[in-house]
C-alpha cells in the first residue's frame, strides 16, 4: 500500500495536502487544514502562495494516484504555468481548504487543468495550470 505523502514530492513542512477526498479518471478533490506553526501561515491565514501550493500539491497527488493505481511509476511533475489565478479570500488557521483540480484536456505529456478551491463552500480561489508530466524511464536489467 501506497502512502499519501510518497503521491507528491513535498515533504515537511511544505506539504499542503492533507488527504484524497474524491478521485476519478477527470478529476480529483484533496482536503488540507494548517496551524499557526505551518510554514506558509502567516498573521492566522494561508499567504497566497499557500494557496497555490496547495493547489499544485492536489494536482500532483492526483496525477500520483493514478499512476500507481495502473501499477507505473509516480512521474515528475511541472508547473508551466498558473494562468487566470482569483484569490478572493486567504484561509484562516482550522479552515478546511477542499481543493478540485479537473482535467480539461491532456496531450503528449501536457495536462492542462481547471483548479478551485473552496472554504465552508466558499470559493477561496480558482485558476488554471498547464503541468508537465516527465514519466521516468524503465530500467533495463
Amino acid at each position: 500500500m501506497i502512502k499519501f505523502f510518497e503521491l507528491i514530492p513535498q515533504r515537511e513542512p511544505f506539504v499542503l495536502v492533507d488527504e484524497i477526498v474524491e478521485v476519478s479518471e477527470s478529476s480529483t478533490v484533496t482536503s488540507f487544514s494548517f496551524d499557526e506553526s505551518h510554514i506558509l501561515c502567516s498573521n492566522g491565514h494561508l499567504i497566497e502562495v499557500g494557496v497555490v501550493e496547495n493547489i499544485a500539491q492536489s494536482a500532483a497527488a492526483g496525477a500520483g494516484y493514478h499512476f500507481v493505481s495502473k501499477g507505473r511509476d509516480i512521474p515528475i511533475g511541472f508547473i508551466g504555468s498558473v494562468d487566470k489565478l482569483v484569490i478572493n479570500f486567504l484561509p484562516r488557521i482550522g479552515d478546511i481548504i477542499k481543493t478540485e483540480i479537473n482535467i480539461d484536456h491532456k496531450v503528449m505529456n501536457v495536462t492542462l487543468v481547471s483548479c478551485i478551491s473552496r472554504v465552508n463552500g466558499e470559493v477561496a480561489a480558482t485558476c488554471k495550470m498547464k503541468i508537465f508530466i516527465i514519466e521516468k524511464e524503465e530500467k533495463s536489467e
